[in-house]
């Protein structure tokens, strides 16, 4: 069984994908104060940032009709369950990430010095490093896959259309059975703090032939990890996720 943490993971955002996330029009070059906020946004957390993330293979998995078992419990997903049951999927990897809790606090302190400025690009930044962490594990699990002669599919989150956030304090709880490299905790409404933070399921398949005949399933294409040695298909912005 796979079972992966590190808490120095790659942080190096695309500049694409921070300025995708700051509300730039595709292909902006950032110049004057917004170029100087977000040199200086990346080299705080560069400094400050604590990163860490997880993953785990499930001791057991299991496709019912209508939810998915993960080690025991039930979550209601029927887009993830239905994936998961054309894929041929025969296990799943959970997963955690988080840009930790110093970006979070800066941003904090900012806003009180009235700083609206730094508090927006350091904000969106650490959203943008939750966004790199789940991807570069992703292109991770893809390479531990590979040579296996298994696929990895798309990953999921609670909060993603058709999974309520209100189960995501339920996957946390598995992951917490575990040695988790940094401290992460859910609200009752399921939003997890730090808040820069995110779960997710990978699902794993044998059957690679099902991954590049349908496209929904096709790992690659939802992919943004650029220098990925694994890459199959070019990363389509605008594909259906599952």
């Amino acid at each position: 069984m796979i079972e992966l943490a590190d808490i120095h993971p790659d942080t190096n955002v695309a500049t694409a994908e921070y300025v995708r996330l700051l509300g730039y029009p595709r292909g902006r070059e950032l110049d004057g104060r917004a170029a100087e906020l977000a040199d200086w946004a990346r080299a705080w957390y560069a400094e400050n940032g604590r990163p860490w993330v997880y993953a785990c293979e499930a001791e057991s998995f299991q496709v019912c009709d209508t939810s998915i078992a993960i080690a025991g419990a039930q979550f209601h997903t029927n887009r993830l369950r239905r994936t998961l049951e054309r894929a041929g999927a025969h296990t799943v990897i959970f997963a955690a990430a988080s840009a930790g809790a110093e970006a979070e606090d800066e941003a904090q302190r900012l806003w009180r010095e009235e700083k609206p400025d730094e508090y927006f690009f350091l904000e969106v930044f650490a959203g943008a490093v939750v966004e790199h962490l789940v991807t570069g594990l992703g292109a991770r699990l893809c390479a531990w896959a590979e040579e296996r002669s298994m696929a990895v599919l798309p990953h999921y989150s609670p909060g993603y259309s058709g999974w309520d956030i209100a189960e995501q304090p339920r996957l946390l709880a598995l992951l917490r059975e575990r040695a988790l490299p940094g401290p992460l905790e859910a609200l009752g409404s399921g939003a997890l703090q730090p808040k820069k933070s995110q779960l997710a399921v990978f699902g794993v398949t044998r059957h690679v032939d099902r991954v590049a005949r349908l496209t929904e399933l096709r790992p690659c294409e939802n992919c943004s990890f650029g220098p990925c040695q694994f890459r199959r298909a070019p990363y389509r912005a605008t594909c259906a996720t599952l």
